[in-house]
């Protein structure tokens, strides 16, 4: 199934130092004919593994065919079809789609940036568009470590950053802060791009004093204030069709360093709020277990006990496409593709298939799941002619009891009639009793 991608973007950015960024759209902020609501930025960053969800946030895939379409150069080239890597073995490939038509891109680079965006191919919702303007962060940059607080805290931390670099932008007679007004027409200003609201933590807290947290981005807002002027410079083309850009773009570093050394520093933030709920560690990401990494031990354990020359297909539980699935046999990792052995066959989708098993096979497999140990299989294999033994001999075994069991009753039954043989009426005896019915037994016997 081939992929489609469209992309428009303002939603949020995960940390610079995170190598896995999965975004996707809210459904309370959708996409409409607002410039602000184009698309959502998401924060890149070099040699990362990128991920957009072509559906709303916590929100399952409805399986309608969907393609995936780039927009290289915001403002001068037109959509194509995303191109993706048609490799068979599925951890070489960088760029492809999973069974939920998410986007995967692996070692993010430079030429990766651009606007994605997801169309269906049947039965589209114009309403529902899952749009995404990519943008690469500064490498190296110190920046502070993240503000965390609530609403008070929250506008403390824009009076502190924001507020002055602001009336920069509306009053600076610098070179970059009068071109970016005059001649391109544009009017900056940082806001805050916010996340959803994470789950309420109430586990190993007081009653109703539970706790949920949403991550804010910085972001430089861009409003045009009249006709710009051309340019031929695809980065301030960028500025003047882009609806916002990351304070620490390597774009604006690149056309406004000075600009770019204000904003680069800014730190994210992290608002906070009381909520009330009921504590459930696995959601909360808290259970001091397999999540974390912290139990040596696997968490699901089975037994298969095969005939030689049976088939058994092994699957790793709580895995995705998107995670990263790691089999072994006896401490050997596995690889996919790999045909040395017909008899163990791993699939790019994580599958282990046991072909025709012989007491080869034999042994102990196991998977992780991202590096937590999920599951262990303890496989044995057992000719078919001590299976067929094993079988016929406990068939015997069900024969002879009821044999033994219908014998004795059998035996009971004439025992007793033996017994109680002087009870039983004679012919005379039954003439005497019924002499109406004498011609009618005369004429049986």
């Amino acid at each position: 199934m081939r992929t489609i991608l469209v992309v428009y973007l303002f939603s949020a950015v995960t940390s610079t130092l995170s190598q896995e960024n999965t975004k996707c759209r809210d459904r309370n902020r959708p996409v409409s004919t607002e410039k602000a609501d184009l698309y959502t930025v998401i924060d890149a960053t070099l040699n990362q593994k990128l991920i957009l969800q072509c559906h709303y946030c916590n929100e399952n895939d409805d399986s309608e065919p969907r393609n995936w379409y780039k927009i290289d150069k915001l403002g001068l080239t037109q959509p194509h079809e995303v191109s993706l890597s048609m490799e068979n073995e599925m951890e070489l490939n960088r760029v492809l789609v999973n069974l939920e038509h998410s986007l995967i891109i692996k070692n993010f680079s430079e030429t990766d940036t651009g606007l994605y965006y997801c169309l269906g191919l049947e039965h589209t919702n114009q309403d529902e568009k899952y749009n995404y303007l990519v943008d690469l962060l500064v490498d190296n940059v110190n920046v502070t470590e993240i503000e965390t607080g609530n609403l008070t805290a929250w506008a403390k931390y824009h009076d502190d950053y924001f507020s002055s670099i602001n009336a920069l932008f509306k009053e600076s007679h610098g070179v970059e802060f009068l071109r970016v007004r005059e001649y391109l027409k544009l009017d900056l200003e940082i806001v805050t791009q916010w996340d959803q609201w994470g789950i309420c933590q109430v586990c190993g807290r007081p009653k109703d004093e539970g706790i949920r947290k949403k991550k804010g981005y910085c972001r430089i807002k861009l409003t045009k204030n009249g006709q710009g002027n051309s340019t031929e410079n695809p980065d301030e083309i960028y500025l003047q069709n882009a609806n916002a850009i990351s304070c620490r773009s390597k774009r604006l570093l690149a056309i406004f360093p000075e600009i770019s050394n204000l904003t680069v520093v800014i730190p994210d933030f992290i608002l906070d709020e009381r909520c009330e709920g009921i504590c459930n560690p696995d959601a909360e990401g808290t259970n001091a277990g397999w999540k974390k990494g912290k139990i040596k031990g696997f968490k699901y354990r089975k037994i298969f006990v095969l005939a030689e020359n049976s088939h058994v297909t092994l699957t790793c539980p709580e895995s995705t496409l998107e995670n990263e699935v790691v089999w072994r046999k006896r401490g050997k990792v596995l690889k996919p593709g790999d045909l040395s052995n017909p008899h163990v066959i791993l699939n790019t989708f994580s599958s282990l298939y046991l072909m025709d098993v012989t007491p080869e096979e034999a042994g102990n497999y196991t998977c992780e799941v991202d590096d937590i140990k999920m599951q262990q299989v303890r496989v044995y294999v057992t000719p078919k002619s001590r299976l067929l033994t094993q079988e016929f001999t406990r068939h015997l075994t069900y024969l002879g009891f009821i044999l033994s069991l219908t014998t004795t009753c059998y035996c009971a039954g004439l025992i007793i009639t033996c017994h109680r043989r002087k009870t039983f009426k004679t012919y005379e005896d039954l003439i005497k009793e019924h002499p109406e019915e004498t011609d009618e037994f005369a004429s049986l016997l």
